[in-house]
């Protein structure tokens, strides 16, 4: 299906807002504000047509809200022409009131697949800048508003709105935070949440700083930016990339940390504080806001830098591991044998330790049939033989290829150094089985123990049992030669 260009829909809007900016209050304003809001409903529901994948379930929330936002002004201008004015409260609030959940979880929806497993950290940050920013709306809009009132419908409702610009920000902050580009179609949804955020604050703010012209209608100018950022929503549904804002973020962790996390984290710290400095809370009520903000914050603050914390030791035990082991087989690697072989050197008596240098053999010629994968299983399937073997006090170890090293302690003569090396050979007695084929192999062992070699350095020790392998490995060769010979 053929999209509405994307930069056309706020465009129609600009020009049908400029009107409310112009003539703000006339009729024509209002007729063209209606007939412009329609045109960006129309426009994203086709938008929504046009979109394929996983992220239509987000975008039909977003246009759910603004077809009941839309709902919401063609009720209120119907049953203001049918019984007159309405009062501060009407059936339309509860329209417009429920557009803002089905927006946020429209967002929330998009993150969640732009970003899988990784909103954590996002939505922590989001976290700690909307509660310093309810508190605010809370304290400069809300309570000013209701002091000295009754509980009563208006000012419930009254108070809703201002929430729901705090869930306006709680989605904006949880888009940008989130990983992935804000480009394309992102970039029209935070900018519809900003304007949105920005018209809904001056409109609650206009009665208080500026009375007179909450009086004379001028407040109605803010309709244009309204249905501006509206259209900005309709623009990221109608899109051509709109279904790839939700496509995982495949470097989202490799993505290093945005200053502007810290700057957003860094006000949400000082803005409390500052303003308990300046102001004064005379009421009770004003005071336990005071309170549970901060400890609501400081939590969000305290999990966020414990969280941060696990995963920095998470990240360093997994490198230490990693230069300590092999790949493949997590067996200890060259150097963290080595470092193991020396330091029980240097506290070594008697016969050991005892170095067992172990070779497969007919390794390459499996690897040259059937392939690397099937040298791997046999690679790993030996390590897991070997680690079963040995005592918890020995190390093995993979040098690399097919090389393996066993350092064992506490072994009294030879006799038991060689059967040690027997029942290391036996590890190869049953072949390996890959995709239905049984693939046989062997193990040469040689070793070398420190005290009959007078008590040898590390390398020395590690040579000595190399060269013993070779010999066996030798030894087998000619045995093998032999007896095909005989035959």
């Amino acid at each position: 299906m053929r999209r509405v260009p994307a930069a056309a829909v706020p465009v129609l809007a600009a020009v049908a807002g400029s009107v409310s900016v112009v003539a703000p209050g006339t009729s024509a304003a209002h007729v063209a504000y209606l007939i412009g809001f329609t045109v960006v409903v129309v426009c994203a529901w086709l938008g929504l047509r046009a979109i394929e994948g996983p992220s239509v379930g987000a975008y039909r929330l977003i246009v759910a809200a603004l077809t009941v936002w839309l709902t919401g002004d063609v009720l209120y201008d119907v049953l203001s022409r049918v019984a007159g004015p309405l009062g501060d409260v009407s059936p339309s609030d509860l329209l417009w009131l429920s557009g803002y959940p089905l927006l946020v979880t429209g967002m929330v929806k998009l993150v969640r697949l732009r970003a899988p497993g990784q909103q954590r950290d996002g939505l922590l940050d989001a976290a700690a800048m909307t509660t310093v920013v309810a508190w605010l709306f809370w304290q400069f809009l809300i309570l000013p508003a209701a002091e000295d009132q009754t509980l009563s419908p208006a000012v419930l409702i009254g108070a809703l709105y201002p929430f729901g610009d705090v869930t306006f920000f709680a989605a904006t902050a949880i888009l940008v935070f989130a990983p992935g580009s804000t480009r394309g179609p992102a970039r029209y949804l935070v900018a519809a949440l900003t304007l949105t955020l920005i018209g809904d604050i001056s409109i609650s703010l206009l009665p208080t700083v500026f009375p007179e012209l909450s009086r004379s209608g001028q407040a109605d100018r803010f309709d244009g930016l309204l249905l501006l950022a509206n259209s900005l929503l309709a623009a990221a549904i109608t899109h051509r990339d709109a279904a790839r804002v939700a496509e995982p973020d495949r470097t989202a962790g490799q993505q290093r940390l945005h200053p502007a996390r810290v700057v957003f984290l860094g006000i949400a710290l000082v803005v409390l504080p500052t303003v308990a400095g300046w102001h004064s809370f005379g009421t009770l009520v004003s005071r336990v806001s005071l309170l549970v903000s901060i400890a609501l914050l400081t939590t969000v603050i305290l999990v966020r830098f414990v969280l941060v914390v696990r995963e920095q030791e998470r990240i360093k035990a997994a490198l230490a591991h990693q230069a300590e082991h092999d790949q493949l087989t997590g067996l200890a690697n060259r150097a963290a044998l080595h470092a193991r072989l020396e330091l029980d050197l240097y506290g070594a008596a008697g016969f050991g330790p005892v170095v067992l240098y172990l070779d497969l053999n007919g390794f390459k010629q499996i690897n040259d049939r059937y392939g690397h994968a099937a040298g791997d299983l046999i690679l790993v399937e030996f390590a897991r033989r070997l680690t079963s073997t040995i005592r918890p006090a020995d190390t093995a170890a993979r040098l690399g290829g097919d090389e393996f090293v066993v350092l064992a302690l506490g072994l009294d003569d030879e006799a038991a150094a060689r059967d040690l090396a027997d029942r290391l050979r036996a590890l190869a007695d049953e072949p390996v089985v890959w995709n239905g084929e049984s693939l046989p192999f062997g193990v040469s062992v040689g070793l070398a123990a420190w005290g009959p070699l007078d008590h040898p350095d590390a390398n020395t020790l590690l040579a000595t049992a190399d060269a013993a392998m070779y010999a066996e490995k030798v030894a087998r060769k000619e045995a093998a030669a032999q007896v095909r010979q005989a035959a």
